[in-house]
């Protein structure tokens, strides 16, 4: 199980954004000598963006979201960097999940006849007969 979270135009752009900027990031390691120039310009503006958009999130936006932490001052967010390459197979939306536990005290009627021991005899009695029916031919 899991709880879905209600999210803006923001979120997704940002969440787009961090994708890009970790596609970039990647990409940088084994290009040329000017290439490198040119993405790393390029990553230097995309995470000032993102740290702008970051704290435009409502709290409840940042929650639903991984790879960021709070800045030095209070109330500024910026983008977890070295989380964001540290994990490049997971997820940047935060996904949280979790099982449910059944209440065994609340069984239905029929589950409880489903126990029962006269019941249950009955029904092996009636599987034997169906597989000896087989056995005739």
């Amino acid at each position: 199980m899991y709880e879905q979270v209600d999210t803006g135009p923001i979120y997704d752009e940002l969440v787009q954004w961090m994708g890009t900027y970790r596609s970039l990031q990647a990409r940088m390691f084994g290009a040329k000598y000017g290439t490198q120039k040119k993405i790393d310009n390029t990553l230097e503006g995309l995470g000032e963006r993102i740290d702008e958009r970051i704290a435009e999130l409502t709290d409840q936006e940042r929650s639903a979201l991984d790879c960021w932490q709070n800045g030095i001052m209070p109330g500024v967010y910026e983008m977890d960097r070295e989380a964001l390459m540290e994990k490049p197979y997971r997820s940047i939306r935060l996904i949280m999940r979790w099982d449910d536990e059944n209440d065994t005290h609340e069984m239905t009627a029929a589950e409880q006849q489903q126990d029962d021991p006269i019941q249950v005899e009955k029904t092996k009695q009636q599987l034997a007969a169906f597989l000896n029916i087989d056995s005739g031919i």
